[in-house]
Parts: C-alpha cells; structure tokens; sequence
C-alpha cells in the first residue's frame, strides 16, 4: 500500500475556505496520493489562495487555470491526459477527506477486478449524520442519496455494491475513465455523478461504497430553480441518451408519474420552478444533435450491458427525501449569490 498510486482532481469554483480544508485533508496522506491537481473553473475571487499556498509548501500539489467555466466534467477530461497513475480520485472543493480515507478505497480496488469505482462514506460537516453511501438511482434517470440522514454507527463497515457513485468524492481506475472516453460534457453541472455511474454500470463494471473511508460534505438537501433546470434538462438527456427505445415504453409509466411529481413539486415552490421544469425541456430540443451524439458514442462502445444497469436501477422513490423538497418554502439558502452559471 506504499505505492504512490492516486492522482486527486479537485474542481474549484469560488469555493472560498473550503478549498483550505480539502486539501489539507488531502495532503495529509504520504503514501497512496502520488499528486492533486486544483483545477479552476474562471474564479474571479480569491479563493485559489489555499492552493497556491499549499503549492508553495507540497510539490505534489498543481493549479491549472481556465478562463471560462467549463463545468465538472470537462474540467476533469483536461486534466486525464496527463495522469499516469492507475486510480483518479475526484473530489469536490467542499468534501473533507478524514485520516487513512484512501487506503480502503484503493485496496477495494485492487482486491476486485470487477470493481471501477469506490466511494466513501460521506458525512454531513453539520451534523455527522449520513449524507450518502453512493447514490440511490431511479429508473428514470432520478439520483438520490443512500442512506440520507442515517446515523454513521448503523452502516455496516462492509464494502457493498451500490447502484450509483455520488461525485463530491470517489476513487475511480484511470483506464475505465479513458475507455469512456472520459467523462461525458454534455450536461455542464449537476446530474454528472448519474450519468457517469450509467457509463460504468454499461460497461460491466461495478460501482462499490466502502463506509470504512469517510469523507466529511458541507451540505443539506435543498432544491431552487437554476438547480431545477440544470437537474431536469441533463436527467433526460440522459435517459435519452442511454436507453433503448424499448426500454422508455417499458418504463414509460414510471416516467409519467416522476414527471407529475416534478411538476406537482414546481407549482408548490411557484414561477421559478414552473419555468425550470418547461425550460428544461426546450434545452432538450435545443440540444438534440448534441443529444444524438451522445447516444451514438454510447451504444458505438465495446461493451453495453443493459441487465447491468437495470439490476442496479429502483424503481421505488426514497419518500423522506421528497418530503423535504416538498415541505422546503421560500428561497434556498445554498443558492449562489448571482445564481448558478448556466
């Protein structure tokens, strides 16, 4: 385990101090982290200060600038040509990694072949309480959180199979990325961690949740328009990007009912939300050539492995987590200040 075998990605947008406490989590690990890169997406603050900081003092650590806003994944894919190590892990600037969190993670993988990601335990910085064990994926394209709320103590240590990775953090193997053709672009931000999980669960591979790595996440469950759109339009650009034709009519039912249910929790939360939901679909119309692409690199791939994907898929709704959207009024406190750049 004393092979320096990790690059770390960590994607920066005015993060702020965050940014400090991911890297400080991230350093302190002298075996497996071979490098981390800070990728910056067009921040006009002064929040790379903690990189160039922790630069000045780790070789280990890299920034790479970009003027524009390029979204996680294509910010990711500029950075995978020059990773020679065989696992990536990927990480939000929010994410905190506590003590030894890599090494269950890499010696999940290394122990089983099958295996393409490995993701922590992540714990809410707030509360301690579980904000994910890998994702909860619907049928329809609806991403959730495992777990959501749990107390840590109750999640088995073991590692287990899970239908989806959740992106604040993960451990991927560098050839199944590249093999993808890396990360898919087409959605910019929110919905990536879904779309990549379906790549990898196509392509045979499994996707495991290891809770003996943990990783702490400034986050709570909230829901505003711009955050609406962005979700909506790239869930059906993924389903129609992904499925067989057959598979939609199948579960076609399913897919009327979560349309009903994200309208029904639109008009609740008023005119922003209504024009996000419709909004989301002329994206769709938009970008239907950009959409047709897609579905042409999926199913041009050696492998493609629907029973995979639909072992992996629920078809029950996690109720509590809608319950919150729900029940939540009056504007979200997590939205950024001069609203999401889409």
């Amino acid at each position: 385990m004393g092979d320096h075998n990790v690059t770390a990605i960590v994607i920066n947008y005015k993060s702020g101090e965050d940014l400090r406490a991911c890297l400080g989590g991230l350093l302190a690990d002298e075996e497996l982290l071979a490098r981390v890169v800070v990728f910056d997406n067009g921040s006009d603050d002064d929040s790379l200060q903690p990189a160039e900081e922790a630069g000045a003092t780790d070789g280990r650590v890299e920034l790479v600038r970009s003027e524009e806003n390029l979204g996680l994944a294509a910010a990711v894919n500029r950075v995978l040509p020059t990773v020679t190590t065989p696992y990536v892990a990927i990480l939000n600037p929010d994410a905190t990694p506590q003590p030894d969190w890599l090494e269950p993670l890499v010696a999940t993988l290394d122990n089983n072949t099958g295996v393409a990601v490995a993701c922590p335990l992540v714990l809410m910085e707030q509360t301690g309480e579980v904000n994910s064990a890998g994702q909860h994926v619907h049928v329809t394209g609806l991403g959730f959180n495992r777990l959501l709320h749990a107390d840590p103590e109750t999640v088995s240590s073991s590692p287990h199979e899970v239908g989806g990775l959740h992106g604040v953090a993960f451990l991927i193997r560098t050839w199944i990325l590249r093999e993808l053709g890396g990360w898919d672009e087409t959605g910019f931000l929110y919905h990536e961690d879904v779309a990549l999980s379906w790549d990898v669960l196509l392509g045979g591979h499994k996707i495991v949740c290891d809770p003996r790595s943990r990783v702490l996440h400034d986050y709570h469950l909230t829901m505003y328009p711009e955050k609406l759109f962005l979700l909506e339009r790239n869930r059906w650009a993924l389903l129609l990007s992904h499925l067989r034709y057959t598979r939609l009519l199948l579960i076609s039912p399913a897919l009327l009912l979560t349309e009903v249910m994200v309208w029904g929790l639109s008009l609740l939360r008023g005119p922003g939300f209504l024009r996000a939901k419709a909004g989301a679909y002329l994206w769709i119309w938009q970008e239907r050539k950009a959409i047709s692409d897609w579905r042409r690199r999926v199913f041009e791939r050696d492998s493609y492995n629907p029973a995979a994907l639909n072992r992996s898929t629920r078809w029950s709704y996690p109720l509590p987590q809608l319950g919150i959207l729900g029940g939540e009024r009056g504007e979200s406190t997590r939205q950024p200040p001069g609203g999401l750049p889409v």
